[in-house]
């Protein structure tokens, strides 16, 4: 358990180095191998909006009878805030309550990955495309093999969820 610890804390190291690096060579473009395989990115379907895209995560949370707690339509914030218009951004938070207590149980600190996200994103190239968790690295969190093969049912839901609304399917 402390060696799968210290490879996450190393990761989070490996983040914030990174962060402080590129902050000082402005124009230097640094994405961390690591955090990179933190995350997965699904490209959503050509002719897909990101509208339709939030549609139906929201409709695919509830045919894999998994809870979509919230939706955060951050650009509409963004704008408010701003007074200017911005490029789609919104955030999916979808949760299994019994999943997130059983993981919370093995040790507070996993609360930080719960509940599940996706980010619905349009590029600044226009592209659309979802961010989620990497559902891989629930492996380094060593959960005892119950708790395992909750997460596994959660993260099989997640990619049902991500491959439905990547073609826009209700």
């Amino acid at each position: 358990m402390k060696t799968k610890l210290s490879i996450l804390f190393a990761i989070m190291s490996a983040l914030f180095i990174a962060n402080t690096q590129a902050q000082a060579a402005e124009k230097v473009k640094i994405m961390p191998e690591q955090f990179m395989a933190m995350i997965q990115i699904t490209e959503v379907d050509e002719g897909i909006t990101a509208k339709q895209v939030d549609e139906s995560i929201i409709s695919m949370a509830t045919n894999e009878s998994i809870l979509h707690v919230a939706m955060f339509p951050l650009s509409e914030q963004i704008a408010n805030v701003t007074g200017a218009p911005y490029r789609h951004l919104s955030i999916h938070n979808i949760c299994d309550a019994k999943t997130a207590g059983v993981i919370a149980d093995v040790d507070d600190r996993f609360s930080v990955i719960l509940p599940c996200r996706i980010a619905v994103v349009e590029g600044k190239d226009g592209k659309i495309r979802m961010f989620s968790m990497n559902p891989d690295v629930m492996d380094v969190l060593n959960l005892p093999p119950a708790a395992q093969k909750m997460a596994e049912i959660v993260a099989e839901k997640m990619n049902a969820i991500l491959a439905g609304a990547k073609e826009g399917s209700f």
